[in-house]
């Protein structure tokens, strides 16, 4: 990684307690993740903020149509890089524009994935990952564990750490789990959490028997109704907290006392400074919140999704 032309030391920010464990490292990974999508010309600025927030994580892609993976490198600068969790993905050619795709979409699988993550590195301006997920499972499962062992060799390298995939479903995180051509299992699943997909109960329950980090995402933005709720409500009076804040608690919440590692980290991509400090207030206080209100919360996730 190329130093940092500034000798301002590092803005005094506390990390936000860590309390998600990797599975295969013992790695450990904060509740929230920043998230870069959409964010546009103003990801520097936007991820600087978060950073000085306190938030100390990072979600991206090497997917130019919808992140500026690029423009993150500037807002590293004044943070130790041991501090972060950093995180991107590959994105295949179909959920690429191809105006600006960052590699040869006509090039073989394994060279699309070795380009992108190459490509990453260099954007990020890091020598190693925290974490390199598939933004999708490719359109077959062979082609799925072809790129996947592509990352198990930058595993190999010391260029990822952990590897994982987004947009998946339980059937095929079952299977790239019991594969035996698979080396390193996933340590990461990255979905969105609403109705569409029963809020992921049944993948949640697969995470927390592997001790897999389930990342949510759009945990707001899809779900206004649940947000509305009276549990929702109950909590965010109880604890002084707006009806966002006990909703990303809550969902929190259902990462709670897994045995083996693994727990529920949410991605945040929140514009605003003082909503970023608030979320991240939260995060000392998941222990707090009462195990019948988490039992309520998962069973009106149910009632929902019937």
């Amino acid at each position: 990684m190329a130093p940092s032309a500034s000798t301002t030391p590092p803005p005094s920010v506390s990390p936000q307690p860590p309390t998600l464990t990797l599975p295969t490292t013992g790695s450990q990974h904060p509740l929230f993740l920043y998230g870069t999508a959409w964010k546009s010309t103003s990801t520097t600025d936007l991820v600087s903020t978060a950073l000085s927030a306190g938030f100390r994580g990072l979600d991206t892609a090497n997917q130019p149509k919808h992140y500026r993976e690029d423009l993150i490198r500037p807002a590293l600068a004044l943070f130790s890089r041991n501090s972060l969790f950093i995180q991107t993905k590959f994105s295949s050619p179909a959920g690429q524009d191809p105006a600006t795709i960052p590699y040869d979409p006509t090039a073989p699988l394994q060279k699309q994935v070795r380009a992108s993550v190459e490509r990453s590195l260099e954007n990020l301006g890091v020598e190693c990952l925290d974490a390199l997920l598939l933004h999708s499972p490719l359109r077959t499962l062979e082609a799925t564990i072809s790129a996947w062992k592509v990352l198990e060799g930058f595993v190999a390298a010391g260029k990822i750490k952990h590897i994982g995939i987004s947009n998946c479903s339980l059937p095929i995180l079952a299977a790239l789990y019991s594969s035996p051509v698979i080396s390193i299992p996933p340590s990461i699943v990255q979905n969105r959490f609403y109705e569409d997909t029963g809020y992921d109960l049944s993948l949640l329950e697969f995470c927390r028997e592997h001790g897999i980090v389930y990342q949510s995402f759009w945990t707001l933005t899809a779900n206004p109704g649940v947000v509305k709720s009276e549990i929702v409500r109950k909590v965010a009076a109880e604890r002084g907290w707006t009806r966002e804040q006990a909703m990303y608690a809550l969902v929190l919440a259902l990462g709670r006392g897994w045995e083996v590692g693994g727990g529920v980290c949410v991605l945040n991509g929140t514009t605003n400074e003082e909503r970023m400090k608030a979320d991240l207030e939260i995060v000392g206080e998941i222990d707090g919140i009462k195990e019948d209100d988490v039992n309520e919360f998962r069973d009106l996730l149910k009632t929902a999704y019937r």
